[in-house]
């Protein structure tokens, strides 16, 4: 594909418009991704999640800053709500990083969640390996909101940052329901704010005692991002915890348990198309078909495609058209 190669010789036009195929077309996904996946693995991918309100955008934008001070580039991918009329992704939190358009390291983009529940999709997915195949040293991925699949976040990023603010009275609630497994550095914001003390201490103890999830205690910092005060100092734990996952193998270990999920993902995803009611008998054949008329039940009817191998064969010919 010709915008393959102008994107990776660096053309900004051309990583956006395979952006754009992306999001209006997924199944282009895999023709792309065999193109640039040489050309992944090197940037470091870093999540941002936490309730609305949190001032997560604001962070981002901040954040822009702090790593474009250490002369390194970024990618920007905002997840936004889908419009109900133009199914496209809202423009707020673009609006609040226009400041960085003229920088050409820096790359901002927002994509539509379509509907889909916890705002991430194989569409993001696929749109941070566009950027890691571009050259971005880092990659920020913003998500919506919090809701049960929202930590699907954890599967595409290398660390998770978790921004709460004071007035969020019920954030330990939050972090209980799954956050707090998910959540590598945590962040105070809007930590002028009466209470911001409370959060933080609440935190660590809370981090304290499921300490045994993970190999280290996560990093609870304060920061008002609306002031820009404390950020430098998220992005230097942000390196430093990357430093020591990366040197002591355990950031390998993370990106190929991700690389599993998404190929377990995958698979389930063309098996769901393949199963579908429109193409159920194409896919069992004989035996959908005996099923369908009554000589055999169901679950007889599947234990004997998995056993005879039909379903196999009927795989193999339709998974590259699915693919």
């Amino acid at each position: 594909m010709e915008l393959v190669k102008k994107m990776l010789s660096g053309d900004r036009v051309a990583l956006a418009k395979l952006m754009t195929i992306l999001e209006r077309n997924p199944d282009e996904i895999p023709l792309i991704m065999e193109q640039i996946h040489p050309k992944t693995g090197s940037a470091v991918l870093i999540g941002i999640t936490g309730p609305p309100g949190a001032g997560k955008s604001t962070l981002i934008d901040c954040l822009i800053k702090s790593i474009r001070k250490n002369k390194e580039t970024v990618g920007v991918i905002a997840v936004d709500p889908s419009s109900t009329y133009t199914g496209g992704a809202l423009l707020g939190d673009r609006i609040r990083m226009n400041q960085h358009v003229g920088d050409k390291d820096v790359f901002i983009r927002s994509l539509s969640t379509k509907g889909i529940f916890g705002g991430l999709s194989k569409v993001t997915k696929a749109t941070t390996r566009l950027l890691d195949s571009y050259g971005f040293n880092k990659i920020l991925l913003e998500s919506v909101g919090v809701g049960q699949t929202e930590l699907d976040i954890a599967n595409v990023v290398d660390i998770v940052v978790v921004v709460l603010v004071p007035e969020a009275g019920d954030s330990i609630q939050l972090l209980k329901a799954g956050l707090i497994e998910i959540g590598d550095i945590f962040v105070v914001n809007k930590s002028d704010r009466e209470g911001s003390d409370f959060l933080l201490d609440a935190l660590k103890s809370e981090l304290h005692e499921t300490s045994n999830v993970r190999s280290w205690v996560p990093k609870v910092i304060k920061v008002s991002a609306r002031d820009d005060v404390g950020v430098d100092g998220l992005l230097d734990e942000i390196q430093k915890l990357i430093n020591k996952l990366s040197d002591s193998g355990e950031l390998d270990l993370i990106r190929k348990l991700k690389l599993k999920h998404e190929l377990k993902e995958a698979i389930r995803n063309s098996l769901d198309q393949m199963m579908s009611l429109d193409g159920i008998l194409e896919v069992t054949g004989s035996i959908g078909e005996s099923v369908m008329n009554g000589s055999i039940d169901p679950y007889n009817g599947a234990k004997k495609l998995l056993s005879s191998g039909e379903l196999a064969k009927s795989i193999n010919r339709r998974f590259n058209d699915v693919l």
